[in-house]
């Protein structure tokens, strides 16, 4: 997850002879050569034959293998591609039969998908470049993960295969019956794994109480199913069938796996399925031959054979928490074993030496006592297993997703052990009931539209068990601290917090003399976590009476195609420009507010609005209602009556204005004529005395001319390109006016219109100016200080890692 880079294939022989010579006198290192040539292999099979520099319209057979979301007119779903391997030479050929790959496909009111059937589909396809900025999603790192390659749109398809699998003969049976309970979009994400049916405000409420997961069809589900089908099997084979023979338990084992592999098969086997799968099944092959009989062995080679199999599987989250809760759960066992061992040995001492008789009614209490110890030592197991374990993912939860949210803990540690005992298991044995009830009825001839009043009998346990579950949920959205977001400080603070509490799990380890040194060294894994907190409330450092020294910055967000620039001091800032929106998506929401989340940024003074252009305003109602006492700026505004009751104060886009130590001044408008919207943006100059920066939204050649026609002082260090690089702006004369060391185009890689122009490029190449754009380089953050100002770029700098780096697929132009 660490490196910069992946081997060139060109490269690999070499590394495999270094392998091969290294495996006898330095097998570690022949371990390490293995994994990065395996890794490197896989990508460049994975991403092979891509396509031109421009996005094209391309050809192909495909699967359908899941539906990710849909809306009245659009439809989101992954399709398996099928090769035409044939029409390759030998070693392409069988990378492309070997390595599964994925596209991520829209369409606009389709007929009706179903899960299995093939398709030959006409698209526009591009590349998985996502945007990048601290705090925000990465989509791309997850597309890798999922073997997801490029995404498009589709414009045409045929259907080539009608056959429709039995999993979506099941589900159509099944679906009508579970749409009438009202938790039936749980049990159809519990029995499927189709969440298509889960509403926003679901979401919204799984995503605050952190219990996704246990909708999610995971490790923790195969494993309660596994579990479930060998009690079965135990329980008949010694009270049904008296069967005494020692293979029972194999049997009972291989039995409750087909069951399990059923479940996988019912659920679409997803990526992090198939992972689970793997894993459940290694190590019960691994008991089984009872090969590396030590759990942590087991353990250990299931997680090798899980990354041999799919080495991309450690960019998702999955892998982690799926590992992590197995690895607490046998650190809790083991220590729970641990502190339980000499109580028992001395019980069973005292009943060797002295064996008194019992006669009935003696005997019946001592059993009762075993069975109540039985009892009060698994609660006692399950306490410490659950605690452990709601701390640990509650913490990892929070080191990979950015945010934790409190509640999480205390609700995991109810649901968990509910979904395991109670939900789950009756789901499943539902759903059993159900299926040999359709055999049943199928077989006999029976009509089978009265197996849904059948199956609304099964399945009313199944939902009544779910009740407890939506009521926390609605409870959540009354909970104060719902969602905390983290700062990048604070994740630090909380990833050495996390090692501190791994090391206390192994405090039973550590010898008496040693134990100073264990505490010493715990103490100083959670100093970081109190600096962070204390500097976060300024208690530690706080704040200067004079802002005007303080250092600040300028961060320009990669929101695509638009404009989102945020200026910062402290905690402080001010925000120039939203972003598009397009519906329900925002790219305030999903770029902005986890930005400012990351870098602490709690209260935004002003919003500054250049002009009401979708992809410079789109996001400003998502911003007003985070930071209601934000002052608006903007002149497209000012006469509206359009804004709420509840609107902040609204100011023009003229005047100065002195904000902690930088002064901002807008430029007014001096053309004579009423113009287009492009021209009317707010151009606005900031200063801090030492070093200057342009903002100019979207203005063209007249509003340029005006500018340098009116002697304004427009000079600044850095520019933020007009129009994202439009032959429309950009004239040689504004150029020369504002002689910038550093131009910032704020256009989106591969962006329909094809900003920027390339002969704009040259124009400002041609004066020595330095050339970033968002859309390549992804968020850029400037640092100013007394003497100069250091620019940083997220691909480059902040996160430079393979998978953050550009997938080329080119640009479709279209017509300004």
């Amino acid at each position: 997850m660490l490196w910069p880079s992946l081997v060139p294939i060109g490269w690999l022989p070499i590394l495999f002879l270094a392998m091969v010579l290294c495996l006898r006198k330095g097998p570690l290192m022949a371990g390490c050569l293995f994994a990065v040539i395996w890794l490197s292999l896989l990508f460049h099979c994975l991403f092979m034959h891509q396509y031109a520099e421009k996005s094209q319209q391309i050809e192909f057979k495909a699967q359908i293998v899941s539906l990710v979301s849909q809306n009245r007119d659009w439809i989101s779903f992954d399709v398996r591609v099928i090769n035409q391997a044939d029409q390759y030479a030998f070693f392409e050929a069988l990378a492309l039969n070997n390595v599964q790959r994925y596209y991520r496909l829209t369409w606009q009111k389709p007929d009706k998908i179903v899960i299995g059937q093939t398709w030959l589909f006409s698209a526009k396809v591009k590349g998985i470049s996502s945007i990048q900025n601290q705090g925000g999603f990465n989509q791309q790192k997850q597309f890798i993960s999922q073997h997801i390659i490029a995404k498009g749109r589709v414009k045409r398809a045929e259907l080539l295969s009608h056959s429709m699998s039995v999993r979506q003969q099941v589900i159509d049976a099944l679906s009508p019956t579970l749409a009438q309970f009202a938790q039936g979009d749980i049990l159809q994400a519990l029995i499927f794994g189709d969440k298509s049916g889960l509403s926003a405000i679901r979401w919204q409420q799984l995503r605050q109480t952190g219990a996704g997961h246990l909708v999610a069809i995971s490790g923790l589900h195969l494993s309660v199913v596994f579990g479930l089908f060998y009690a079965i099997m135990i329980v008949l084979s010694r009270y049904a069938f008296s069967w005494q023979h020692l293979g029972k338990i194999q049997l009972a084992m291989v039995i409750a796996a087909l069951f399990t592999f059923g479940y996988g098969y019912l659920s679409g086997f997803a990526v992090a399925t198939q992972r689970a799968l793997l894993m459940l099944f290694l190590l019960l092959i691994f008991s089984l031959i009872k090969q590396f009989s030590h759990h942590w062995d087991r353990l250990v080679y299931a997680l090798f054979f899980v990354l041999l199999v799919d080495p991309f599987a450690s960019l998702g989250a999955g892998l982690w928490l799926s590992f992590g809760a197995l690895v607490i759960i046998l650190l809790a066992v083991k220590s729970t074993t641990v502190d339980q061992q000499p109580m028992l040995g001395s019980d069973h001492v005292n009943q060797s030496i002295d064996v008194p008789k019992f006669d009935m009614t003696e005997r019946c209490i001592q059993k009762a006592k075993q069975v109540k110890d039985k009892i009060l030592h698994g609660l006692s197991v399950l306490w410490s297993i659950q605690w452990r374990l709601a701390l640990f993912l509650g913490g990892l939860q929070g080191i990979l997703f950015g945010g934790i949210s409190p509640h999480s803990i205390w609700l995991n540690m109810l649901l968990v052990p509910w979904f395991s005992l109670v939900v789950i298991p009756l789901t499943i044995l539902s759903f059993c009931l159900w299926l040999v009830a359709l055999c049943v009825m199928w077989l006999l001839g029976i009509d089978l539209v009265s197996l849904q009043s059948l199956g609304l009998m099964i399945f009313q346990w199944a939902n009544i068990s779910l009740e407890p579950f939506a009521w926390l949920l609605q409870l959540s959205d009354h909970l104060p601290l719902k969602q905390l977001a983290l700062t990048e400080q604070e994740l630090a603070g909380l990833l050495f917090v996390f090692f501190a509490i791994i090391l206390l799990m192994f405090r039973g380890y550590v010898p008496n003399n040693r134990k100073l040194a264990f505490r010493l060294l715990v103490a100083v894994l959670m100093l970081p976590i109190i600096v962070s907190k204390l500097v976060t409330h300024q208690i530690l450092f706080p704040p200067s009476s004079s802002s005007r020294s303080a250092p600040w910055q300028l961060h320009v967000i990669d929101v695509a195609q638009g404009m989102a620039v945020v200026l910062q001091q402290g905690q402080h800032g001010i925000i120039y420009d939203t972003g598009a929106a397009y519906g329900d998506f925002s790219y305030a929401q999903r770029a902005i507010l986890p930005f400012l989340a990351s870098k602490g940024i709690r209260y935004i003074d002003y919003i500054v609005v250049s002009h009401d252009d979708n992809d410079h305003a789109g996001g400003l109602n998502v911003l007003l209602d985070k930071f209601p006492q934000a002052t608006l700026i903007a002149d497209f505004l000012t006469s509206a009556s359009t804004l709420p009751e509840s609107s902040p104060a609204v100011q023009a886009c003229e005047g100065e204005l002195h904000w902690r130590g930088v002064q901002l001044t807008f430029i007014s408008n001096h053309l004579t004529t009423k113009s287009n919207d492009n021209n009317q943006s707010c151009v606005v100059k900031l200063s801090d005395g030492q070093s200057s920066v342009l903002l100019t939204g979207d203005i063209e050649a007249p509003r340029e001319q005006a500018l340098v026609a009116a002697n304004v002082d427009i000079q600044a260090d850095i520019l933020l390109v007009p129009h994202h690089g439009s032959r429309t702006s950009s004239t040689p004369a504004f150029i020369d006016n504002v002689n910038p060391r550093l131009a910032i185009f704020t256009a989106g890689f591969s962006n329909q219109y094809g900003f920027p122009k390339l002969d704009i490029l040259t124009r400002y190449q041609q004066r020595d100016c330095k050339i970033l754009q968002t859309g390549h380089v992804g968020q850029i953050s400037i640092n100013f200080t007394h003497n100069d100002y250091y620019v940083t770029t997220y691909r480059q700098k902040m996160a430079p890692f393979w998978y953050n780096r550009l997938f080329r697929f080119g640009e479709s132009l279209k017509a300004e």
